[in-house]
């Protein structure tokens, strides 16, 4: 999910940077008193000189810190009004009384990208669905009315009804020459393509969004950053690691002055994982190292325990056993105090895992067996991927004939996911449990589609 602010915000980040420095120094309080541990100071301090524009949710969070609304961060509105949940903006009394005024449409679509924010996204569509009178909107509000309203259906998973939105915003915004737009439009469609699973429309999609940058239309902060961040994970998925590299190093640039914590956290995150995709298990431990650290001062503690498995993962990769069983613990222990099956079910796979390439048979069955306890929480991906675990274990107890149920059991679930690493894995352990019990024939067929999933076309090409 990207960080979103108005569409048409960006001219007004020096007049909103100079109403928050305004309303943070008549308050006598500092940078630090008024971010608290949620934001950097570097990122605040961006936000009141006006280099960059907050997201609605941080906007939302510094009016509240201020005791204003974020009406007034806007317009100029009420200064020193309590803000509230319920009610984004309050109308001003210069406002004009006509209630089917500009102004009125403005103020509507800005209190749907609020109620966005606070993911209430059934009412930011009732609010533009029946609110706001399409055919009373100048040209540039009804870009702006097709754009959010596209945005909203996409936190519905309506990806139909977001990308003929989209459609209706590209019409408008070739007629009036509206490059910007053109640029904003791209990265999102190139977002719900791959939402769709569409990875070739997403690209293209997103190179032109990227090229907006390269030439300078789009300058925006959050812009820029939402593109190199889903061109990395692109790129990621498609397996071009070297890729994903450069490009969330190129949002890491962005995002170390100026994203929230959490877009920082989530950075780090997938740049671990493209670096351990691409074998560099080094820089995958200290970028993995330096998202867990930022996850643990946010307190969210459902990433927490997910990072912390796949840290662990990573551990267990540079064969690093004793921390990795460290990191698979605590995420067992946190999945347990928090009363979250699936986290909890997924660490014990991982522990399973972890003592059956030690040799532990009886520890690795112990997990093992705790593991399919909570397999009916799981979605298929993991369920698959834990009957493979489970096989593995059954071929090194011996049990092969039982093991191969397991391994087809896993393959039928996992191979319509094109997870091409776990398909991997789980092709050559299949072929050794095949390989043990003698049928050679369909070992070497597994052998050949593990192979296919590393990008090689045959065992042929391999030696």
């Amino acid at each position: 999910m990207t960080a979103e602010k108005p569409p048409n915000l960006e001219g007004l980040a020096p007049i909103v940077g100079l109403r928050i420095r305004e309303s943070r120094t008549d308050k006598g309080l500092s940078q630090k008193d008024l971010v608290g541990e949620r934001f950097s100071k570097s990122y605040i301090s961006s936000i009141e000189r006006g280099k960059i524009t907050p997201s609605l949710k941080a906007l939302e969070y510094i009016a509240r810190r201020l005791n204003v609304t974020v009406g007034y961060l806007l317009t100029g509105v009420h200064p020193g009004q309590s803000t509230t949940t319920n009610n984004a903006f309050t109308p001003s009394p210069e406002e004009p009384i006509d209630q089917e005024s500009p102004a009125r449409w403005d103020l509507l679509m800005y209190e749907a990208r609020i109620l966005r924010e606070q993911h209430r996204y059934e009412q930011a569509r009732h609010l533009l669905s029946t609110k706001i009178r399409v055919r009373q909107l100048g040209v540039e509000q009804l870009k702006q009315y097709h754009f959010t309203l596209a945005q909203v259906s996409v936190d519905l998973a309506d990806y139909a009804g977001a990308l003929a939105e989209l459609e209706a915003a590209r019409d408008l915004a070739d007629k009036t020459g509206d490059q910007e737009m053109l640029a904003r439009i791209r990265q999102f469609s190139g977002l719900i393509f791959m939402r769709q699973g569409k990875p070739v429309l997403a690209i293209e999609q997103l190179r032109q969004a990227l090229q907006a940058v390269e030439t300078g239309v789009m300058k925006g902060f959050h812009y820029r950053l939402a593109v190199f961040s889903q061109l990395g994970l692109l790129q990621h998925q498609l397996g071009d690691d070297k890729e994903a590299v450069e490009m969330y190093q190129r949002a890491l640039h962005l995002a170390e002055d100026g994203a929230t914590p959490e877009k920082l956290a989530l950075l780090y995150w997938n740049l671990a994982v493209s670096y351990r995709d691409g074998g560099n298990l080094t820089q995958a431990k200290v970028y993995a190292g330096k998202s867990l650290a930022l996850y643990e001062t946010l307190g969210d503690m459902k990433m927490l325990t997910e990072l912390r498995s796949g840290y662990g993962l990573i551990l267990f990769e540079a064969r690093r056993f004793k921390e990795a069983e460290e990191q698979f613990q605590q995420a067992k222990q946190q999945a347990a105090e928090h009363n979250d099956p699936v986290d909890h079910t997924i660490a014990c796979m991982h522990l399973a895992d972890l003592y059956l390439e030690q040799n532990d048979l009886e520890k690795a069955r112990r997990y093992s067996d705790e593991m399919e306890q909570g397999l009916d929480k799981v979605d298929p991906t993991v369920r698959g991927h834990a009957y493979s675990s489970r096989a593995s274990l059954l071929a090194a107890q011996g049990d092969n004939e039982k093991a191969i149920t397991y391994f087809e059991d896993a393959v039928q679930l996992i191979e319509p996911t094109h997870s091409k690493e776990l398909l991997s894995k789980i092709y050559f352990r299949y072929a050794r449990a095949l390989s043990a019990i003698g049928n050679s024939a369909r070992a070497a067929e597994m052998f050949e589609r593990a192979y296919r999933q590393l990008g090689r076309t045959s065992l042929v090409t391999d030696r």
